[in-house]
């Protein structure tokens, strides 16, 4: 019986630590069971872009989800928007817009990192002051440990949208 323990938390331990390996290996129902059972954030947010990586569409109902009902920690949150914002940045934009005002550091930080890579781009483009403003003013009340921790992903937002955040 004791053996049979051991056993059981050598595996447990093993699945833990080598969830990478075996995550390719699922089949998408399997992917969706691991994400559905939010037990291991990283494990979680490794099932989660195989399966975006295998249907950007059945992956995006959990990413609004995860960000939407601020499930997990900081960063499933910041993997679940990178995730839905290169499947769909219109419905990614909406999500924060509602929600940025509770975005922890490292969700923020994947905010602002998506928005200044597609700053040249129409959609950056498109983006209201009024918009970019509310990441800068959720950015302002962070902590010093968390701004520290984002400064460069800010400065980067900040030179990509000198334009219309001077306004």
């Amino acid at each position: 019986m004791d053996n049979d323990k051991e056993i059981a938390k050598a595996t447990a331990l093993d699945r833990i630590v080598n969830y990478e390996t075996y995550i390719s290996s699922m089949n998408n129902d399997q992917l969706i069971a691991v994400v559905n059972r939010l037990e291991d954030f990283e494990e979680v947010a490794a099932a989660l872009t195989e399966l975006s990586l295998r249907d950007t569409e059945k992956a995006a109902p959990f990413c609004s989800k995860i960000l939407e009902e601020n499930v997990g920690d900081e960063f499933l949150q910041a993997v679940a928007f990178n995730l839905l914002y290169e499947g769909d940045h219109e419905q990614a934009i909406e999500i924060v817009n509602k929600y940025v005002i509770r975005a922890p550091a490292a969700l923020l930080g994947a905010i602002m990192d998506n928005l200044s890579t597609d700053s040249l781009q129409p959609f950056g483009k498109s983006l209201s002051s009024g918009f970019l403003h509310s990441i800068v003013d959720r950015y302002s009340e962070l902590s010093d440990a968390d701004k520290k921790r984002i400064l460069e992903n800010y400065e980067w937002f900040q030179e990509s949208y000198d334009d219309k955040l001077l306004k």
